[in-house]
């Protein structure tokens, strides 16, 4: 295992800047998980770390190698770069059998045939495959598939193992299976795994870190999970991981309201810089309750019960927001039926300037 360095990394295709001095280090045997909208370089990344693609400026280094530079002029070729790499759409070989897939690497390297056999069956053994060796992809689902893939992404003995969008063709099952097999087999091999996804749930399951990119390719913030949810760098990782309600806040006579086409007194700690206006108040639907007391008055639009909590959508005046509410807050507080008219309040409120066509202001 190795940790991973890109340094001041620019990218272009034609005018169009993809990636401008990008860096991130992703350390040593951790999973980090590289997270953000479609088309904001994620992949044009992830093909500069493996050969595909040539910066124009910056550095990548893989541990204590050196696999481009720009000013040195070091540029090693994609088949020397020992990364292993998980497709989205698995790339398996229909016509090979599964030992036949893990195996083609090592058979391109021309290693000896009992060494290819020898480390061929215990790559399928860490993803639990041994058992199909002599199974076409045809005879396997989509998750024996994928594992098979990753099976022959770790044969080679990678120092980083890439995996762009691995379980996007996967059923909701299947995913869930998946993301527990890639942490078992990240924690049985320690490699270092870079997984490149716009799946924000699945990452938070499996990520040791996260690193969120902006639609413009710049590095928004990076850290646990932890850090990205309960310290958000700024609105677009607030809005971005997780679900997120804004509703705009105005000073009002001596004090503050929502202005939602209705005024609703607002009694809550607002900030210094928000406080002239031009911001909005931002709140995780877990993080509303009802309290018949609050000024702030909301109609409950619709309920549904998910099992393990009560998903709302409620309308404050001409805005909607959602609110979850946990089974111990709903036996604590009672629930609100459709049609009924609540109170709220607002715990862990963030203040972020309100978005004028589409950017923050």
């Amino acid at each position: 295992m190795a940790n991973v360095k890109f340094e001041n990394i620019t990218f272009r295709y034609g005018q169009n800047t993809v990636l401008d001095n990008f860096s991130l280090e992703v350390e040593s045997g951790k999973i980090v998980c590289l997270v953000g909208p479609s088309g904001c370089g994620k992949t044009t990344l992830v093909r500069c770390l493996l050969g595909l693609g040539k910066p124009e400026t910056g550095s990548i280094t893989v541990g204590e190698r050196c696999l481009f530079d720009a000013k040195r002029r070091i540029n090693v070729p994609a088949e020397k770069r020992n990364i292993g790499i998980v497709f989205q759409d698995y790339a398996v070989w229909p016509h090979m059998t599964v030992l036949e897939n893990v195996s083609y690497p090592l058979k391109k390297q021309r290693r000896p045939k009992d060494e290819i056999h020898k480390r061929a069956m215990h790559a399928l053994e860490q993803v639990h495959m041994t058992e199909y060796a002599n199974h076409l992809p045809n005879q396997l689902s989509g998750g024996q598939q994928q594992r098979v893939a990753i099976a022959r992404a770790i044969v080679v003995d990678s120092d980083v193992l890439v995996m762009d969008e691995p379980i996007t063709n996967l059923d909701a099952k299947l995913r869930e299976e998946m993301l527990l097999e890639i942490r078992m087999i990240q924690k049985r091999l320690g490699a270092t795994i870079l997984y490149i996804t716009h799946d924000q749930q699945s990452a938070l399951q499996l990520c040791d870190k996260m690193a969120i990119m902006e639609q413009d390719g710049t590095l928004c913030q990076y850290g646990t999970d932890d850090e990205i949810i309960l310290r958000p760098a700024n609105r677009f990782t607030f809005e971005f991981i997780g679900v997120s309600n804004f509703l705009p806040v105005m000073p009002s006579g001596s004090g503050f309201a929502l202005d939602c086409g209705t005024l609703f007194p607002y009694d809550g700690e607002v900030p210094p810089q928000a406080q002239k206006g031009g911001y909005e108040l931002g709140v995780r639907p877990n993080d509303v309750i009802f309290d018949n007391t609050s000024p702030i008055r909301a109609k409950v639009d619709s309920r549904v019960f998910l099992g393990s909590e009560y998903n709302y959508f409620l309308s404050v005046g001409d805005r909607q927001i959602r609110v979850q509410q946990s089974m111990l807050d709903a036996r604590q507080r009672g629930t609100a039926a459709e049609g009924e008219e609540v109170g709220i309040r607002f715990l862990n409120t963030r203040f972020y300037p309100a978005k004028k066509g589409g950017q923050a202001a």
